[in-house]
């Protein structure tokens, strides 16, 4: 499952997804974060459905929310 991951912009890529590694994650084509103001990013990670149980005491995650796009077969 595809997930968006909202964190605050001063959060460092390599050591956010070295964190959610532990989690079983992996960041989707790695993808450089999506800038979401000055003060927040946004990446999209691959990973089980449970992720926001698992992430949903981390600080750094501001929210988390399923991906809304479509896989084509």
């Amino acid at each position: 499952m595809r997930w968006l991951i909202t964190t605050k912009a001063n959060v460092d890529l390599k050591q956010l997804t070295a964190k959610l590694s532990t989690f079983g994650c992996e960041l989707v084509n790695d993808l450089p974060p999506i800038p979401m103001g000055d003060d927040e990013q946004v990446v999209e990670v691959e990973a089980s459905q449970d992720l926001s149980e698992m992430l949903k005491t981390d600080e750094e995650i501001l929210q988390l929310h399923p991906s809304s796009e479509m896989t084509l077969y």
